[in-house]
C-alpha cells in the first residue's frame, strides 16, 4: 500500500486502487473494500451447525487491533451462535498475513484443544488441510479450499471483485473516475 502510494505520486496521470487498504489521495490513488462479515457470518452458522464438540476454533492473521480480522472473527461469531449458542469459538493468532507454518501450527493447537472445526483468515489452505488431516471440518478464506482439502472444507469465505473492477474501469475509461 505505501508503495503504491509513492508511485501514484510518481505516475499521477495512472489510476491506482488499493484493494483492503485506507491510504488515499484526492487525484489518483483511492482503496476499495466490501463486506466480508456478511459471508463470515454466514459461515458461523455452518460451522455452528457442523461442529459437534462445540468448540470451534479460528486461525486468524492479527489480533484485536486489526479491526478487519476482528470484526470477521465477531461477524463468525455471531453466526455461530445464532444456531448454536452452546458453541464456543477459540482464536489463535500468527501475526502475519502470510505465515504458512505458523497457520499450520495454529490449526494443530486448536484441533488438539478439541476443536472440530478450523475457520481461518489467513492466506494458505494449512488450517484446511490440518483439519482434513486430523479427520476434522474446516471453513477456509481467499478461495475454494475444497480443492486442497475436498474431504475436510464445509464452505469458503471468498472475493469476489469482478463486479467492482468492470465498474471502476468503465469509470477510468470515461473519465468519470474519482
Amino acid at each position: 500500500m505505501e508503495t503504491m502510494a509513492a508511485l501514484a505520486e510518481e505516475y499521477p496521470e495512472v489510476i491506482f486502487c488499493h484493494g483492503t487498504g485506507y491510504m488515499k489521495n484526492d487525484t489518483n490513488f483511492s482503496n476499495y473494500f466490501g463486506r466480508i462479515y456478511q459471508a463470515r457470518y454466514l459461515s458461523g452458522i455452518v460451522a455452528g451447525m457442523k461442529t459437534e464438540s462445540n468448540k470451534i476454533g479460528y486461525v486468524a492473521a492479527m489480533g484485536k487491533e486489526n479491526s478487519e480480522v476482528t470484526g470477521g472473527i465477531d461477524a463468525f461469531a455471531m453466526g455461530v451462535y445464532s444456531v448454536n449458542p452452546e458453541a464456543k469459538v477459540y482464536v489463535k493468532v500468527t501475526n502475519s498475513w502470510f505465515a504458512p507454518e505458523q497457520e499450520n501450527a495454529a490449526a494443530e493447537a486448536l484441533l488438539a484443544d478439541g476443536c472440530d472445526v478450523i475457520a481461518q483468515h489467513c492466506d494458505t489452505p494449512n488450517p484446511q488441510t490440518a483439519a482434513e488431516k486430523a479427520g476434522k471440518w474446516g471453513v477456509g478464506y481467499n478461495s475454494d479450499m475444497s480443492k486442497d482439502a475436498e474431504n475436510a472444507t464445509l464452505t469458503s469465505v471468498m472475493w469476489d471483485w469482478g463486479v467492482y473492477y468492470t465498474d471502476a474501469v468503465e469509470r477510468a475509461i470515461a473519465g468519470t473516475w474519482n
